[in-house]
């Protein structure tokens, strides 16, 4: 995956806002998502499949943003801590998200 696809798609992420979406729950978040993932896994990891983690780190990123605006005891703490909210939710719900299907994609 080069470096202007993974810049496309993050751009592409950040403009679909959905760390704003706090009035949908996370699974909602996750299927709405779930299409999208399935094609860059399917078009960009077929050859190199771990370039695709520097692509879901921004994603994880966002994800957090979300958690960090969606739960209120999450705002006024260090990013990491909803972070660590999303480890233990991937943990929790590992078939949430499509790549976290995939063995080491998970936050």
């Amino acid at each position: 995956m080069s470096q202007k696809s993974r810049s496309r798609i993050a751009k592409e992420l950040n403009k679909m806002n959905f760390h704003r979406w706090v009035q949908f729950p996370l699974n909602k978040i996750a299927e709405l998502l779930k299409l999208k993932i399935r094609g860059w896994i399917n078009y960009y990891g077929k050859f190199r499949m771990s370039e695709m983690r520097k692509l879901f780190r921004v994603l994880h990123t966002r994800l957090t943003k979300w958690i960090r605006n969606k739960y209120h005891r999450f705002r006024k703490k260090p990013w990491y801590v909803g972070y660590k909210y999303l480890q233990k939710l991937s943990k929790d719900y590992p078939n949430l998200f499509e790549h976290w299907h995939y063995e080491g994609f998970r936050p």
